[in-house]
């Protein structure tokens, strides 16, 4: 039976590395690839007498989850200044943040209600924390890289966790099926597309609002794909 100080064999999230990593068993941990750099925070499984824990499939599907987040995030972002150029112009760096953070807020909150459906119960909250885990090491792997030594990874930790919160405060109420059209769901998505134009400082612009509404409706369908995958690969379209 292993224990705290025995050791545990896992595999290196960042799937272009896969290398075999040798850690301490149960307990969770931020590890670092020696091979990749990836740095990735890990959950131990459930173990006899544990009441909680994450299996390695989901802990490899909340690192997707993470990944396809961030760069329907991203790619939302390109695709709204794309769409109204003019408008795009006059949006400064800080408010181009604040959007990127309120596709964060309801990817997260979209993450919940996809997740729900497959997701073990006891496995449901583990799974959540991995993947606001995945989403915080990933964006600060790239900035690390960016940055070099002496980069700080505390507010991005704190911008993100934030953002879990206020995704689930914020989107929560709404009460809908996720997989289902519905005049409930269509102002979840209406709310949502308001919030970014208000943060991109044009409020009322109702290209934007339409154009970050629909980019977060199609990544449900993704979401889902990612879900029903037997080895928590990137979906089709997504790198």
């Amino acid at each position: 039976m292993e224990t705290a100080d025995s050791p545990e064999i896992i595999t290196c999230l960042n799937a272009t590395c896969g290398q075999q990593l040798r850690i301490p068993a149960g307990e969770v941990l931020e590890v670092t690839c020696p091979t990749c750099g990836t740095n990735f925070t890990y959950r131990p499984p459930k173990t006899a007498g544990q009441g909680t824990g994450l299996s390695p499939e989901y802990q490899r599907k909340a690192w997707v989850m993470g990944e396809l987040m961030l760069v329907i995030a991203k790619e939302s972002m390109t695709l709204i200044k794309r769409n109204d150029p003019s408008t795009a112009s006059k949006v400064s760096r800080k408010q181009e943040w604040e959007g990127f953070i309120e596709f964060l807020k309801v990817l997260f909150n979209l993450a919940d209600r996809v997740g729900a459906f497959h997701v073990p119960v006891s496995e449901y909250l583990q799974f959540m924390d991995a993947v606001e885990d995945a989403v915080i090491d990933q964006m600060n792997n790239a900035f690390r890289q960016q940055a070099g030594p002496g980069y700080e990874e505390t507010p991005v930790k704190i911008s993100i966790s934030a953002a879990f919160d206020l995704g689930q405060k914020l989107y929560q109420p709404y009460q809908f099926m996720v997989l289902e059209d519905g005049k409930e769901r269509d102002r979840f998505f209406q709310k949502f597309g308001e919030a970014v134009g208000t943060a991109l400082g044009v409020r009322g612009n109702n290209t934007i609002a339409t154009t970050a509404a629909l980019c977060a409706s199609s990544s449900i369908a993704a979401m889902q794909s990612l879900m029903e995958s037997a080895d928590g690969g990137s979906p089709t379209g997504h790198s």
